[in-house]
């Protein structure tokens, strides 16, 4: 298969069993576990925490994904001086901002995107250091500064303790499992362990030099401390706080949080600043278990335990190095933006199946399908973005532009494509957004599946069939239409309905030759359906290459004096070829002769000539004539006994008008002068002149 951007950079995506994917839906919900390390869990605060366990081919070449172009600029929500920690509270509703230079953390209500509270805290808020307890509404904020923690009221608004621990605090994470909030000092070389119910310390436990990343092992309820100073991993008990082992591992391990737990192989993952690498650590046996080179300057770690692998961001090699767990071993290295995960924020929303990182030197955050291991989008935001977390119920993403003050918020959504109706191994495509990403897809049997991750609101694409077939409809939720769909944060699926193309013919009979006409076509679907057509012809016939299905038709243009039957309908296209018959009548005008005078059940007649010659004969009291624009003369039958008055005479179509009724009245006196008919043996040469007169019909269409 072949992704690319069109003007932008992507990466081409691998393809399996009929479906591309440029960024997968995993089924289920997210495994969202307590805030624990660096700044927090796996690549800090940066993230949604709650307690519990975890049709043209493209055959170019493609340049890497990195300065991949966005349409929008996200909204950008105006917070504090220095904002460089976010973090989502989704059962409050809640985004809090933690802002260094302005010392307060600004809260942020979901529904509305709007400011709701600035609550001042202690001096200098460390980089992604704040921790979530949710069962107690209460955010946890370190202050590296004032070498304390304040404990926040989420409903109240408002600082509820301020908790002295040791030196220059710089990491927090909450274990779910005891209730406790531990704190990394690196300025003393210690943890202090925090009760979230009292907010009281309960201990304070020495470890190596300089922590500064903590990660919570929620299948063994213990944490695991990275001290950058001395090169090694503390492993403390959560039920007896006592150090249960050290481990070594590469130089400055664990920068700004990059730390993280797999609760599928029970492993911990440290980033090794200084030596380019990624130490892998048993969750049971606190050993060593792998070291795994990455990019330079790892910096930024979030674990996909459903995928089964780790993204670390590289700061200095601009690229995001891919980690199988079960392999140990990088399976993919992905180009990013400048400088990625400066103060250790990389984000994850597994409900999606995206990687969020934020890239300090380019002022964008590039998205990551952890499908395909590929960037799917880069979204230009503020300056200097350095913290992101996500909010996995609605795909809403928050990003903290330090450089400007503000929080720069996006929404994201999966939106599936299906294809129906191919055959096997047919090629069709799909062009999306601005600028145009290009998707390519094969089936497999009769179906296909194209899975992409986009921003919600309306959705701009093209489809591509294959040589030989178009689109019948689309359908899905909210109506979309062949080019546009809605996306709300609710997953999406469209599927596309192919049919072959075959050719309707409309052929018209009765105009004169090199008299234009025409047809207009539309589907019968009420929405979805193939887009109308329209032509106009000199000829006999007109052409359509349509989708097989049902099409409605309508007569567009015609000579004014002319009438099409029928005008308009439907017509079925269920084989290669369809021709629909169309008659074209002149249309024409309703004149009425009515006789008085005749005894009932005489027969009598009037002639016409003109553009139409016409003789009609009747022993009702009326006769009907449709005639077209033009004059006519008429004569009137005579009878020996009887004479009609007029006699004859002349009379002008004019259309178009309403009918005309002439009457003709029959009498005993003869006028003598006319011409006409007798009927029987009552017929005689010779008539009276009887007077004539001149009659202006108006039309009416024939009905």
């Amino acid at each position: 298969m072949t992704v690319s951007r069109q003007g932008g950079a992507w990466m081409g995506t691998r393809f399996a069993g009929g479906v591309v994917v440029v960024a997968l839906l995993l089924l289920g919900s997210s495994a969202l576990v307590g805030v624990s390390g660096l700044r927090a869990a796996g690549g800090g605060a940066a993230g949604t925490f709650a307690e519990g366990t975890a049709v043209a081919p493209t055959g170019s070449a493609l340049p890497l994904p990195g300065s991949v172009p966005h349409a929008e600029t996200p909204m950008a929500i105006p917070v504090g001086d220095g904002p460089d920690a976010v973090l989502v509270d989704p059962v409050n509703n809640t985004v809090f901002v933690a802002n260094q230079y302005g010392n307060d953390v600004t809260q942020i209500s979901l529904p509305t995107n709007t400011v709701v509270a600035t609550i001042p805290v202690g001096s200098e808020p460390a980089p992604q250091a704040m921790a979530l307890d949710i069962a107690n509404a209460t955010i946890y904020v370190v202050t590296s500064g004032s070498n304390n923690v304040s404990a926040i009221s989420i409903p109240g608004q408002f600082v509820t303790a301020t908790i002295s621990v040791g030196a220059s605090p710089d990491a927090i994470a909450f274990n779910p499992a005891n209730k406790d909030v531990y704190v990394a000092n690196a300025g003393t070389g210690s943890v202090t362990i925090i009760s979230s119910v009292t907010n009281l310390v309960l201990a304070t436990i020495p470890v190596g030099s300089d922590p500064d990343a903590l990660v919570v092992d929620s299948v063994n309820h213990e944490v695991f401390v990275a001290d950058a100073g001395s090169d090694n991993v503390t492993a403390l008990s959560g039920s007896t706080n006592l150090v249960l082992n050290t481990t070594t591992v590469g130089t400055a391990p664990g920068p700004f949080g990059a730390m993280g737990f797999d609760p599928t192989d029970n492993e911990v993952f440290v980033a090794n600043f200084g030596t380019n690498n990624v130490s892998v650590i048993g969750g049971t046996n606190h050993t060593l278990l792998a070291t795994i080179a990455v990019g330079a300057g790892p910096s930024g770690l979030v674990v996909d335990p459903a995928k089964g692998e780790v993204f670390v961001a590289n700061r200095y090699s601009n690229n995001v190095s891919v980690i199988s767990t079960a392999l140990d071993e990088v399976v993919a290295s992905i180009p990013v933006g400048d400088q990625p995960s400066f103060n250790g924020a990389i984000s994850i929303n597994t409900v999606l199946g995206s990687v969020y990182v934020p890239n300090s030197g380019s002022n964008n955050v590039s998205v990551i399908s952890v499908t395909t291991d590929a960037v799917v989008t880069s979204v230009p935001v503020l300056n200097i973005p350095d913290a992101v977390a996500v909010d996995s119920t609605n795909g809403a993403v928050y990003v903290a532009d330090q450089g400007s003050g503000n929080v720069s918020t996006f929404a994201l959504t999966s939106v599936t494509f299906r294809a129906s109706g191919l055959p096997n191994h047919s090629t069709w495509s799909l062009s999306v957004g601005l600028p145009p990403l290009l998707v390519t897809n094969t089936t497999v049997r009769t179906s296909g599946t194209i899975v992409l991750l986009e921003e919600t609101g309306n959705l701009s694409f093209t489809i591509l069939p294959p040589s030989g077939y178009g689109v019948a409809s689309v359908a899905g939720p909210r109506s979309p239409t062949q080019s546009v769909a809605n996306l709300t944060s609710v997953p999406s699926t469209f599927v596309i309905k192919f049919g072959p193309i075959e050719i309707l013919t409309f052929v018209e009979t009765g105009l004169p030759a090199g008299t234009p006409w025409g047809i207009a076509i539309s589907p019968s679907l009420a929405h979805g359906g193939p887009p109308s057509q329209h032509a106009n012809t000199t000829g006999s016939s007109i052409n359509f290459s349509v989708v097989r299905g049902s099409w409605k038709f309508q007569v567009t243009s015609k000579p004014s004096l002319y009438a099409a039957t029928p005008s308009h309908g439907a017509v079925g296209v269920a084989k290669p070829v369809v021709t629909k018959d169309l008659k074209f009548k002149p249309l024409t005008a309703t004149v009425v002769f009515r006789e008085v005078g005749l005894r009932g059940g005489t027969l009598w007649q009037v002639n016409i000539t003109g553009p139409i010659n016409v003789s009609r004969s009747s022993t009702a009291a009326t006769l009907k004539f449709l005639l077209v624009n033009g004059t006519y003369t008429f004569t009137v039958w005579n009878f020996s006994a009887l004479h009609p008055h007029p006699a004859s005479g002349s009379l002008t179509v004019v259309v178009p008008h309403a009918a005309v009724t002439v009457t003709v009245e029959y009498t005993a006196s003869l006028v003598r002068g006319s011409v006409g008919p007798t009927v029987g043996s009552e017929r005689t040469d010779a008539l009276a002149a009887a007077s004539s007169r001149t009659e202006t019909v108006g039309l009416i269409r024939p009905g």
